[in-house]
């Protein structure tokens, strides 16, 4: 099965400021609904159930590909675009999913992520941009 799925948030904040929320998980992941992705070291994340790996994706201020589980053949990326005093904060997954991760990604990963990778976005949001 066909995987995509994309966020995307207009953030009154420069994109340096974002990106530099963006490289540290543990400022911003919504830690109610599990823990920020674990280094493991030579640039692999455990991430709940999966592990993820780092990679340079042109265009891209961080990009991941899922390692495991095998049924999840997936990237995920943020990218940053500026825009008039703010930027297009954007988060893309892609890929396919196979065998049982077909129903595991529609029926439970994929409503899970959206929550997380929203409140992840609100929490970006509210460390990006000053109060008042």
């Amino acid at each position: 099965m066909k995987v995509k799925n994309v966020h995307e948030r207009t953030v009154a904040a420069p994109p340096g400021r974002i990106a530099a929320l963006i490289a540290d998980f543990g400022r911003i992941w919504p830690t109610q609904f599990g823990p920020a992705p674990r280094p493991r070291g030579n640039r692999t994340y455990q991430a709940g159930f999966m592990i993820w790996e780092e990679f340079d994706r042109p265009g891209a201020t961080r990009a991941f590909r899922v390692l495991e589980p095998a049924g999840l053949r997936l990237e995920h990326w943020f990218e940053l675009e500026p825009a008039a005093g703010a930027t297009v904060l954007r988060h893309t997954v892609e890929g396919h999913a196979t065998g049982k991760y077909e129903a595991i990604w529609r029926e439970r990963i994929e409503p899970a992520h959206d929550l997380t990778l929203e409140a992840t976005f609100d929490n970006l949001e509210t460390a990006a941009v000053p109060a008042g």
